[in-house]
Parts: C-alpha cells; sequence; structure tokens
C-alpha cells in the first residue's frame, strides 16, 4: 500500500479550504505524497450516494487545486453507513474513525483537518477535529 506523508480531511467547510491550501503547500515545500480523504456519512442509501457524489466533486477540486500548485493529490472518497437511528455525535465519531483508519493504513505522518466542519453549530474545536487530535498516532494540524 501507498504510503502519504500528508493527510488532508476536507468537507469543503471555510476551514477544510484553509486546511487544503496549508497541506498543499507543505507538500510542495517538501516535495512528499499527499492525499485528500472525503467521508461520507448517510444513515440511508440515497442520502449516502448524493453525500458520495458531492465527495467526488470535493476531492477533484482539490485535486485541480493541487494540479495549479504543482502537486499531485491521491483522492480518498470513504463512504459509512449509519443504518439505525444515531446517537448524538455519532457522524462525527464515524468520520474521525475513517480519518484515523485511513491514516493508519496509509502509514501517515502528518493529518490535516480544518477546526471546525460544514455542520459545526459554534465548537472552539470542531467534534470531528478534536476526535482526530485526540486518537491520532501520528502528528495532527489543525487550520483555522
Amino acid at each position: 500500500m501507498t504510503k502519504y506523508e500528508i493527510l488532508v480531511a476536507t468537507d469543503d467547510s471555510e476551514y477544510a479550504r484553509k486546511a487544503e491550501i496549508a497541506a498543499l503547500k507543505i507538500t510542495r515545500s517538501y516535495n512528499i505524497r499527499m492525499a485528500a480523504i472525503y467521508v461520507a456519512v448517510g444513515s440511508r442509501d440515497s442520502e449516502r450516494e448524493e453525500k458520495v457524489a458531492k465527495g467526488e466533486e470535493v476531492l477533484n477540486r482539490v485535486v485541480e487545486e493541487g494540479a495549479r500548485m504543482g502537486v499531485d493529490v491521491h483522492k480518498l472518497l470513504v463512504g459509512v453507513s449509519l443504518q439505525r437511528m444515531p446517537e448524538q455525535g455519532a457522524h462525527a465519531a464515524a468520520i474521525a474513525n475513517a480519518i484515523l483508519n485511513a491514516a493508519e493504513a496509509y502509514k501517515v505522518h502528518t493529518i490535516v483537518v480544518g477546526g471546525r466542519g460544514e455542520s459545526e453549530i459554534n465548537p472552539e474545536l470542531g467534534s470531528v477535529a478534536q476526535a482526530v487530535v485526540r486518537k491520532a498516532k501520528c502528528t495532527v494540524l489543525v487550520a483555522r
């Protein structure tokens, strides 16, 4: 399996875009390998399919931005199903776990994540970012 030094998690939010730029600049500066991950979580197949389609668009945009900066970006699109009525925070936990699993599988050196996601109400640090920071076995950079 390929190793990526940088894994940027994106959901197309303002903070995720800041994380993308930071990851692209680091990747270009050090001439290292990078992957971008989008986690599509849905409780129904149709909902998950919509999010997978959005994830493809978001990841293609990151790849295009990377190409403009001279960086080759590998896309990781992960679909997660939550079949039953999820408990509070289950979506964030599922997303964080998918990011952490990818980081471990690809032997990532640094995860870059936005400080808040697209669905955050107003916390200091988003629930996904917080879970990734707490549980990661590698370096985590939080973009704000």
